[in-house]
């Protein structure tokens, strides 16, 4: 069995630290976002620009081939196939580009708003912007340039943020989340392109290059299918109910999808492509899904226990009066936001073993699902929607986890092992924060007041638990993390180099 590359352990700590740093600073920079532009445009606006944007994502993978992904995955490339590689990819995507404005208007079809085709034009020209910004992320990624990457994104997402914030500020209305949109696309180039350093050879075709090209073919029908599971329902709503129910739906969506989406980028920026530099390694793989779906189970289980009691409270704070309707589908959708963030993980595996047609299967599944299950839930509103998206996703998080033990050989006994300790976590929130919650209602508490004092509670009762179960609770494996973490841990082994054998989460 070929071994990982030395220090590969080491060197994911590494980047989990400073992608949990990015989180940490990017997190509450979001959620004010957020906050201040539920404030300055409405619903309809916010559904205008979510119906735009989903045939925008539809078109990203098919327009660059995922050659990014590629990029990271393959095992040793040439600078010539690099660049053969790289300008078929600018070339498609402008093409790509090209027809979705010549034919803008064919997406009345679809979304019967006037609105929508003017900026579906304006947003297809960022196709080859987000292909070069990709390829120059890719080699960082490649390099695993953990500290490059998380800087990138941070400056990048910050600037985008105020963009839309002054844009929305000086009446700019929809114009505001494009203007946000392209400038954080911009600036993850601009920065990228000061740390890489680019050679001009001359491009290739060879066999290298036809598997690269293979690999982002299937990656690129795996992401197609993974769009109609990401945004079937926002299809469906904004065609069958409007963009102002869209509205409604994508801001709860996306509160949901904050935690998950930061995580994702984690997975992305980090897990797969040290995955992939340990791809024949599958006793790693097989402690480092243990290890990750623990962990993940023990940070996202409890936000799940949060957002179903909170929903009202959350909704109110955040976004502000005029968005009660948005408050049953965050409920409803924050039971699905662990199922949202450990499929993740698994697909980073699987993906980094270069298993992508056996995912795209997967993927066209659970599109299929969300299409479906959105259709028939629509005659119950957005909140039909929503349960119809959270089945969805649970039938979806089974079928990669099987395939993913299948594919590096992990026991399904050791998988539902792991969640013992986390589900006692989500109990333990849920039981505490309800009551709290209940009572400070009853009481006439403003929102903000009931929101901090439930919270509170659960990570009081949480601290509690930890002190008093150890390990028991969180999970032998995550536990021992924690004390490596603080420094508290010491190897049973003499001699046994900390770091070089451990999976950082």
């Amino acid at each position: 069995m070929t071994s990982r590359p030395p220090n590969i352990g080491r060197r994911l700590k590494v980047g989990a630290k400073w992608s949990g740093a990015e989180i940490v600073l990017n997190l509450p920079l979001r959620l004010a976002t957020l906050a201040i532009l539920a404030r300055l445009l409405s619903p309809t606006e916010f559904g205008i620009f979510a119906a735009a944007v989903t045939v925008i994502e539809l078109a990203r993978p098919l327009g660059s081939l995922s050659v990014d992904h590629a990029l990271v995955q393959s095992k040793s490339l040439s600078a010539e196939t690099v660049a053969f590689a790289s300008l078929f990819a600018i070339g498609l995507s402008s093409i790509v580009a090209l027809l979705i404005v010549i034919n803008a208007d064919a997406v009345r079809l679809l979304y019967d708003d006037p609105e929508v085709p003017d900026l579906l034009a304006a947003l297809a020209l960022s196709l080859p912007l987000s292909t070069v910004s990709g390829l120059l992320l890719a080699v960082l990624r490649r390099k695993l340039a953990f500290r490059e990457l998380s800087i990138t994104v941070l400056l990048s997402s910050a600037v985008a943020a105020m963009t839309s914030v002054a844009v929305a500020v000086l009446g700019g209305g929809v114009w505001a989340l494009v203007a946000g949109y392209y400038a954080d696309l911009v600036l993850r180039a601009f920065f990228a392109l000061r740390l890489v350093r680019l050679r001009l050879v001359r491009p290739r075709l060879g066999d290298e290059a036809r598997r690269l090209l293979r690999f982002g073919g299937g990656t690129t029908l795996s992401l197609m299918l993974n769009f109609w599971a990401l945004h079937g329902d926002y299809v469906v709503i904004g065609s069958a109910l409007g963009a102002k129910p869209l509205g409604f739906y994508s801001r709860a969506y996306q509160l949901i999808s904050t935690v998950p989406g930061m995580l994702g980028n984690l997975h992305n920026m980090v897990l797969f492509p040290a995955f992939s530099r340990a791809q024949s390694d599958r006793t790693y793989l097989q402690r480092a899904l243990l290890v990750g779906t623990e962990a993940t189970a023990a940070l996202t289980l409890p936000l799940c226990a949060w957002g179903l009691v909170l929903g009202p409270e959350v909704i109110v704070v955040l976004l502000g009066p005029g968005w009660d309707e948005a408050i049953l589908p965050f409920q409803i959708l924050s039971l699905g936001v662990y199922f949202r963030t450990g499929y993740r993980f698994a697909a980073s595996i699987v993906w980094a073993k270069g298993r992508v047609f056996a995912l795209s299967a997967c993927q066209g599944i659970y599109g299929l699902l969300i299409v479906v299950g959105a259709v028939i839930g629509a005659r119950w509103g957005i909140a039909g929607v929503a349960v119809a998206t959270l089945v969805a996703l649970f039938v979806f998080y089974v079928l990669l986890y099987g395939l993913t033990a299948r594919t590096i050989g992990a026991s399904l006994g050791s998988f539902l092992g792991v969640h013992v300790g986390p589900s006692a976590i989500f109990l333990i929130v849920l039981v505490t924060a309800a009551p709290v919650r209940w009572w400070l209602v009853e009481l006439g508490a403003p929102p903000a007041l009931v929101l901090i004092a439930a919270v509170g509670a659960g990570a009081a009762a949480l601290l509690g638990a930890t002190w008093g179960l150890r390990q028991r609770l969180w999970g032998e494996l995550v536990y021992e993390q924690g004390l490596r973490a603080v420094g508290r841990y010491t190897s049973p082994l003499k001699g046994e180099e900390e770091g070089d054998d451990d999976v950082g989460t």
